[in-house]
């Protein structure tokens, strides 16, 4: 029996093994972080975004009728790092939290999307606004047309921005309902981001 144990492929099988539980383990100890400290700090960072894209959108649509028009109105959602610890972390999180973090990586993509499509509507309405052709082809006629768009953009975005929000509060607070959404009582207040 001693020998076997003096056996070198022993010795390198024992090895091998306990490398592969410690890596095993320290993934396990890796995936738990990420569900429970990293997704949540970074959700709670989001709302800071979430409330300085509220700010932006809405003094866009107030100058819509100004002559100078508002055309930064925020930043893109970290989408793909949120997707990423989402997927690392799956087998920590509950049904409810996985279906939360599905639903806002959606509506955070469409908010996005909206962002992208109102700055090329609004480079739109500038390029029709500084237009001096007369007749037909005058596109300074399609301005009413890009603003009412734009209008329906922006209300679009405020939507998706406080259903974002509120998905979060319920998220942070283990309020979700059964679809991973935020439970029909859960109202955030515009200015309580942490």
């Amino acid at each position: 029996m001693k020998g076997f144990f003096d056996n070198a492929s022993f010795a390198a099988f024992v090895g091998a093994a306990a490398a592969y539980f410690l890596v095993v383990l320290n993934d396990h100890r890796r995936a738990r972080r990420a569900a429970k400290k990293i997704l949540p700090a970074m959700l709670k960072r989001l709302r800071v975004l979430i409330e300085s894209r509220r700010t932006n959108t809405a003094a866009a649509e107030k100058s819509l009728d100004q002559p100078l028009r508002v055309r930064d109105i925020g930043l893109h959602f970290p989408i793909a790092r949120i997707q990423q610890y989402a997927d690392q972390s799956i087998e920590h999180l509950s049904e409810r939290q996985a279906m939360a973090l599905e639903n806002l990586v959606f509506r955070m993509g469409e908010c996005d999307r909206l962002n992208t499509v109102s700055l090329e509507l609004l480079d739109q309405v500038n390029v029709a606004n500084s237009d001096i052709t007369r007749g037909e082809a005058n596109q300074r006629l399609q301005v009413p047309a890009l603003i009412k768009r734009l209008r329906e953009h922006y209300r679009e975005q405020m939507h998706l921005l406080t259903t974002i929000d509120e998905f979060i509060v319920a998220y942070l607070e283990g309020t979700l309902n059964e679809c991973g959404g935020a439970a029909a009582n859960v109202t955030t207040s515009h200015n309580s981001a942490p």
